[in-house]
């Protein structure tokens, strides 16, 4: 744990977000969701993602939903913004968290939305205290799946839904690295999309959607090309959270989808 928890960790991180916004020419007193989208939505296609879980979702403006692995906040504001709920993030990373509140301060989301740096797998929150909980792509770092999914379950209202958009195993095996999520196999806890799925159930849970999104992710990285030479790397991106080597990583991704090794599921489980 303290191995990934140090590759979330980047030095100075908030800094570094407005050093990007001042060089693409942001006003600092105006910057909206969409302006830090490039950084703080990082998964698999991105705002455009989230916006779809959040359609998927049904979450309303009276519920409290918990963000689990929630890294900047980026897809933790979206979900308050477009749908009035409060939320709750955590993330392992105490420089995420501490980027992830300055940046709700920044856009002035601080009522609505809140951080705390914590494991997902010890949630310091009661039983039955969320009314729906999100995660997108965190699971690949935790090899404790049923711990994880049991702590979700445990601080999850009765008939409250859990939507997950998490990367998976798939057919063929090993993976190449360094990926998004990982430098190494040390890192890299991948199951493919059926044992994931058993761990969700197994953990107490009705599944009531189960969507494979691999074709979309596909998609969205089959554009990307092995680099050559230094990285031209825009001033805000995800290379800002996880080192300028982001597209060796983003290839690798698209190897990893195109020979079968890697898969992306999207998911609503219910508490009973």
């Amino acid at each position: 744990m303290k191995h990934i928890h140090s590759y979330y960790s980047p030095n100075d991180l908030y800094n570094k977000i407005i050093e990007g916004l001042n060089q693409i020419g942001k006003d600092l007193s105006d910057v909206t969701l969409d302006d830090l989208q490039p950084v703080d939505e990082f998964h698999i296609r991105g705002d455009v993602a989230t916006k779809e879980l959040i359609k998927l979702s049904g979450f309303t403006p009276d519920m409290h939903i918990l963000d689990v692995g929630c890294g900047v906040g980026g897809s933790t504001r979206r979900l308050s913004n477009e749908t009035g709920c409060r939320v709750t993030g955590i993330d392992l990373s105490d420089e995420y968290i501490d980027a992830a509140e300055r940046l709700t301060a920044l856009l002035s989301m601080q009522q609505s939305v809140k951080f705390q740096a914590c494991s997902a797998l010890e949630l310091p929150f009661d039983d039955n205290s969320f009314d729906g909980v999100w995660s997108i792509q965190m699971n690949m770092n935790i090899e404790d799946k049923r711990g994880w999914l049991e702590q979700v379950y445990r601080v999850l209202k009765p008939g409250g839904r859990a939507v997950l958009y998490e990367v998976c195993g798939n057919k063929n095996t090993p993976l190449y690295f360094p990926v998004p999520w990982a430098q190494d196999s040390s890192m890299s806890f991948l199951v493919p999309p059926e044992p994931l799925r058993d761990a969700i159930t197994s953990a107490g849970f009705d599944i009531e959607v189960w969507n494979d999104k691999t074709d979309l992710a596909q998609k969205a990285f089959a554009h990307m090309t092995e680099p050559v030479g230094e990285p031209d790397l825009p001033e805000l991106g995800v290379h800002l959270l996880v080192g300028n080597d982001i597209l060796t990583k983003a290839y690798n991704l698209h190897r990893n989808l195109d020979d079968e090794r890697v898969s992306l599921i999207e998911a609503v489980a219910v508490k009973d």
